[in-house]
């Protein structure tokens, strides 16, 4: 029988993440590699009680949030936990937002501090303007202005921590009390706030980072994805943390030969990844040692099984594709070492619960689609601001995306979209994945989106946007027509012919993408679906 991990009543997460491991004894082993630089977790765990004693002396009172936008560098750490630490709630947004919408963060949030990359701050002065509730802002940098809105006083972060004392009592919260939001995607609007309380991120680690997945102390981290992606958050900071091992953070892009580069350097056993990334890896001119990775996370966006695949050849190093949510924290349906399926999602973590229902909130059968319900104790139970949302989507601990799944008999899960991104044609939904996938196997194609586009009488059909790859596009001779016909045969003699485009259009730029690296499906629809 599971075994659900109970947590006191009085308990907060920074100590279960940054104080245990003093108390374990770790203080001496390093916690971050950072630019030539070997960081305990003793230094680790004095830097948190600075940050949380600088915010105190700033006014930060309980429950009050604070806004980062930090790059991967270990003042993100330090402020993050700080700031749980002394009673606050965290939120984290992407450093290279525009101006727009750091004025809409920062007055959804109210925080009345923040803490900004000075390569930021180009764009995030201007929305100070439109601040009505920040006072402080700490800036990790170089940087000199000379002139803020009345009432913000800006504070460089090495003259605001240098007089903090690196003892600090954590507050006395609840395990029950509001501790980070986390932010949706925002594919449909401004990104709103999912409220997590102080068990729920230690819950997911036990159940998934531990147990499932099996994190091990002698393991050194590395991430892709940024760490204001919840997702980075966990797999390249809490869930070493927990369990004593190592992270490495560098805060420029994220590009291949970096990773390669920082990876051999500190011999790192656990990559966090997204598709996107892995393909560019797939394609740099460059013959990296990755022999010390023991495995690599896949989450963010759909893992096509080409490019599995293509991996798997190149490379050997185990692919744990997995899905969670900002609404969960993390995984809950994951592949693990020593058990992958590719093109599934794995199985179901233990600790969670889940089920598949159809338009009507009826279970549908095995190996039939159907819109997922997942629960479990990392649950947020709402949207701040957000009541019909909150109604819509997280329900009494169960969290009602739309996603479309499947599951088949061996008890392996396949996602097949969110519920507005299925194709319904002829009376059939068609999965865009399944179809994006197939396409990305054809070697004129460098990335590809299918969406739902109404043909002449009226009826959505699947088309698909292409972003051709450069050994086709230096063929000028290969008319569009030509390449589009010989796509969709493509497609018509893989699967079953009504799911293959209708049409094709070729676009000579990247696809739309989020900050979250996924490509813009509504952006594309606006375009070339009316």
């Amino acid at each position: 029988m599971f075994d659900i991990p109970e947590f006191p009543e009085r308990f907060n997460m920074a100590c279960y993440f940054v104080d245990s491991n003093i108390e374990a004894g770790r203080g001496g082993k390093t916690a971050i590699h950072y630019e030539g630089r070997r960081i305990t977790f003793q230094q680790a765990f004095e830097n948190v009680n600075r940050a949380g004693n600088g915010l105190l002396a700033l006014g930060l009172q309980p429950e009050q949030r604070v806004l980062t936008a930090l790059h991967d560098r270990p003042e993100f750490a330090y402020f993050w936990f700080g700031a749980i630490k002394v009673g606050g709630v965290a939120t984290q947004i992407n450093p290279l937002l525009p101006t727009e919408d750091f004025a809409y963060y920062l007055n959804y949030t109210k925080a009345p501090i923040a803490a900004v990359d000075a390569e930021a701050l180009e764009k995030f002065i201007p929305a100070l303007n439109e601040a009505r509730y920040l006072k402080h802002v700490i800036v990790v940098g170089d940087a000199a202005v000379s002139r803020l809105p009345r009432g913000i006083t800006m504070h460089a972060w090495d003259d605001w921590l240098a007089g903090q004392s690196e003892k600090l009592t954590p507050a006395d919260t609840s395990k029950d009390d509001p501790s980070v939001w986390l932010f949706t995607s925002g594919t449909t609007g401004h990104s709103k706030g999912a409220v997590h309380f102080h068990f729920h991120f230690p819950y997911n680690t036990e159940v998934y980072a531990r147990r499932f997945i099996g994190m091990r102390e002698d393991d050194i981290t590395i991430s892709g994805p940024r760490l204001f992606f919840g997702y980075a958050t966990g797999t390249n900071v809490m869930f070493p943390w927990a369990v004593g091992a190592s992270t490495v953070l560098f805060k420029e892009h994220p590009t291949p030969e970096r990773l390669f580069e920082l990876i051999a350097k500190h011999k790192c056993t656990v990559l966090t990844n997204v598709p996107t990334l892995i393909n560019k890896m797939l394609a740099a001119d460059v013959k990296p040692d990755l022999s010390s990775l023991r495995f690599m996370w896949s989450a963010g966006e759909a893992l096509p099984a080409d490019l599995h695949k293509r991996w798997d050849e190149a490379y050997g190093v185990p692919i744990i594709d997995g899905i969670g949510s900002a609404e969960s924290f993390h995984i809950y349906i994951s592949n693990r070492p020593g058990d992958v399926r590719p093109g599934s999602l794995g199985k179901l973590v233990p600790g969670y619960t889940a089920r598949l229902t159809d338009d009507d909130g009826k279970p549908v059968a095995q190996g039939d689609v159907g819109t997922l319900w997942v629960g479990g104790d990392s649950a947020a139970l709402y949207y701040h601001n957000a009541y019909a949302k909150s109604k819509e989507h997280l329900r009494g601990g169960w969290i009602v995306s739309g996603d479309k799944f499947r599951q088949d008999a061996d008890g392996y899960w396949y996602y097949e979209g969110r519920g507005d991104d299925l194709i319904k044609s002829g009376g059939i939904y068609v999965s865009p994945l399944e179809v994006e996938n197939c396409l990305m196997q054809h070697p004129a194609v460098k990335e590809c989106c299918v969406i739902g586009k109404k043909d002449e009488a009226g009826l959505e059909k699947p088309f698909a946007i292409v972003v051709r790859a450069r050994s086709v596009s230096e063929r000028p001779d290969t008319p569009e027509d030509t390449l589009t016909k010989e796509l969709i045969e493509f497609c018509k003699q893989k699967l079953v012919r009504y799911k293959a485009p209708h049409g094709v259009a070729f676009s000579n730029e990247p696809l739309p993408r989020n900050d979250r690296d996924k490509i813009d499906r509504k952006a594309l629809r606006k375009v070339y679906a009316g």
